[in-house]
């Protein structure tokens, strides 16, 4: 009786995606797309060179802002996206053998990335597609909180510094079709962003490690077909 059950329902569902309107997208639309953003790195250093940091690694967390895509349609099956969001905080950790996982701060970024589209066929009113592009993140509003890490370095004043990064990103998606014009979107990236962050000591260079941030980012959003 179960396995029925789960058959009948299974049924249910494939007729109720087949009968729903087509997600036709035409040559010459335009696609907006808005929506929750999630960044979620997966973060790894160099270990750190200085004392009493020696061996220790720099973490990034996660964060969540509105998010944007807009999608020129080149052909019935090709699309060109911009994706784009406010600006993004991520905290900032120290991860040592010794004083544990440590917040010591924080940094804000944009990741504006230009991806190619490609759409599959329509499967009822849903439109899957892949794609492939550039992104670009720079980094700004770096800080360090003095009242974590200067006790460990003595008393001394520290600042850090990330560099802008150019990578590739890789995306999956669908659009499920409400009517003619509105839609519903699900969709995930995978960004290559690598940094430098360069550690002052008292404003002299003290080190310098490259951290490799390369985010899974998902959107899942609200959408409307020009």
């Amino acid at each position: 009786m179960q396995l029925l059950r789960q058959g009948a329902g299974a049924l249910l569902l494939t007729g109720l995606v087949m009968s729903g309107p087509a997600m036709a997208h035409q040559a010459g639309d335009v696609i907006v797309r808005f929506g929750a953003a999630k960044v979620a790195p997966e973060a790894s250093s160099d270990p750190l060179a200085p004392a009493p940091l020696t061996g220790g690694t720099i973490d990034v967390g996660d964060d969540t802002q509105p998010g944007l895509t807009v999608t020129w349609m080149a052909s019935d099956w090709l699309g060109l996206e911009l994706l784009g969001a406010l600006p993004f905080q991520h905290d900032l950790y120290l991860e040592d053998t010794a004083l544990g996982r440590v917040n010591i701060g924080d940094t804000r970024h944009l990741p504006p990335t230009v991806l190619a589209q490609f759409y599959l066929p329509e499967m009822g009113p849903v439109r899957p597609y892949v794609g492939a592009g550039l992104n670009y993140t720079f980094f700004f509003d770096e800080d360090i909180d003095d009242g974590v890490v200067s006790p460990v370095l003595g008393g001394a004043d520290a600042d850090v510094k990330l560099s802008d990064s150019w990578g590739l990103a890789w995306e999956v998606g669908a659009d499920i079709a409400l009517n003619e014009r509105w839609l519903v979107n699900v969709s995930a990236w995978q960004i290559d962003i690598n940094t430098e962050a360069t550690l002052y000591v008292n404003d002299v260079r003290a080190d310098k490690v490259d951290v490799e941030i390369d985010p899974w980012v998902y959107m899942v959003g609200v959408g409307y077909r020009f």
